[in-house]
């Protein structure tokens, strides 16, 4: 049990330490992104529409957009879309814009929603398993101590991203650095009880 302990210590110590420093590295400086970024119109109004802080008034230019863009559709039936494209080129871009940020806003907030739902559960299982360690029942309490801290390794690791949603990715990184933290303070205070328990039952 003490050798299972221990490998559990080392592995999950050095997953949420690595995981905590790339966390404050990038919430301090960012993605720092290639300064030869394309130079086209979409990627210049994503740029624009990043920045907009009221998500409800990127839904309402994008259903307008798309209104106009189905108008121009129904005006113009024969015409391919890729012309229709070519000819309107700024309102679709800036309607690919604004669905691409909005997909990425919905994305994170849903991300920040199950981390912390996946990481109560994972509180929980960390509470019962400990609870059947201190009571003697050693192999039952590890074995959902260890799922516990899974559930909060795997909702602290780094998050997949497109780029955009900037509010919500600071928002969504903030959050994993305090779970990191706590996955961490927490594990080390089990441990420390473990040993503790241990030195008792020996003595």
């Amino acid at each position: 049990m003490k050798n299972l302990q221990i490998t559990f210590l080392i592995i999950f110590g050095c997953v949420l330490s690595t995981q905590a420093v790339r966390h404050v590295h990038i919430y301090v400086f960012g993605f720092e992104e290639s300064i030869l970024a394309p130079a086209s119109a979409f990627y210049e109004i994503k740029e624009e529409v990043r920045l907009e802080a009221s998500t409800s008034e990127l839904l309402a230019e994008y259903d307008a957009g798309k209104e106009e863009i189905q108008k121009l559709r129904q005006a113009n039936p024969d015409m391919e879309l890729f012309a229709m494209r070519q000819s309107h080129a700024e309102l679709f871009a800036r309607n690919d814009a604004l669905a691409s940020e909005l997909r990425e806003r919905q994305s994170k907030s849903r991300e920040l929603r199950d981390i912390w739902l996946f990481s109560t559960a994972g509180f929980v299982l960390i509470g019962i398993g400990s609870v059947l360690y201190m009571r003697g029942y050693d192999w039952t309490g590890m074995s959902l101590i260890v799922p516990g801290f899974v559930e909060l390794v795997w909702w602290s690791a780094p998050s997949f991203t497109m780029g955009g949603a900037t509010r919500e990715h600071d928002l969504l990184l903030f959050n994993k650095i305090v779970l990191t933290i706590i996955a961490f303070a927490l594990m080390y205070s089990l441990w420390l009880i473990a040993q503790r328990r241990r030195k008792k039952l020996e003595g």
